[in-house]
């Protein structure tokens, strides 16, 4: 029997604005599908050794797919893995029945740093499905970076957290964020890199490219 290359690459990606296309990997097998809503799971006719990633899927104005319909996906053989995103919720929910979580976003949803969906939400442009609101969560990784590097205080970080909170995630902006830092007495270069955090963008992309690169190794 002749020796078999290397398996082919299968990997579908559900995704919207954690990683838009053009941040998006070009590789083979690479099947890249809108945010999943409630169904859109169930729907899937796939064998069982393609992989699901679920990064983005709708938490607002349309019903997202269940833990059930997630878990069952699972059932049917699938490996499936959740970051960024609605990913990272159902993972965290689901960690102990088969599915797997990945990134920073998962790791803070399981530590419950991460409690109200509404951090991983904002407003969207609806040509591009790309974010033009800010994503709390990404906020919170940015401060979390600066206190670590001693640039920013817990209660500076928290002060900006809770400023953030008190509003609706829809008025939740650059323009809100860099106000609340100043206030809080942030540098101009510490709110520069606070505002260009996008921790579900790179929690995805390493996602992506871990999965990708363990499946060529096959």
């Amino acid at each position: 029997m002749p020796p078999q290359g290397p398996r082919e690459l299968r990997v579908v990606v559900f995704v919207g604005p954690s990683l838009p296309p053009s941040a998006r990997p070009d590789a083979n097998g690479l099947i890249w599908y809108p945010p999943a809503s409630r169904g859109d799971l169930d729907k899937l006719d796939l064998d069982p050794d393609v992989r699901v990633v679920l990064v983005d899927g709708y938490l607002i104005r349309q019903h997202p797919p269940s833990p059930t319909e997630v878990f069952e996906l699972v059932a049917r053989g699938h490996e499936v893995w959740g970051c960024s995103s609605l990913g990272a919720l159902r993972a965290a929910e689901l960690r102990n029945h088969g599915m797997n979580g990945f990134g920073w976003v998962y790791d803070r949803v399981v530590d419950r740093t991460i409690t109200y969906d509404d951090e991983l939400v904002a407003t969207l442009d609806p040509r591009t499905n790309e974010g033009t609101g800010l994503f709390l969560a990404n906020v919170r990784f940015g401060l979390d970076q600066l206190v670590a590097a001693n640039q920013v205080t817990q209660p500076q970080a928290r002060s900006i957290i809770d400023g953030l909170r008190a509003v609706h995630f829809e008025l939740r902006t650059s323009a809100l964020c860099r106000d609340l830092a100043m206030s809080a007495g942030l540098t101009e270069p510490a709110i520069d890199h606070l505002l260009r955090s996008d921790v579900k963008r790179q929690d995805a992309l390493a996602l992506v490219r871990h999965l990708t690169t363990s499946v060529v190794a096959q």
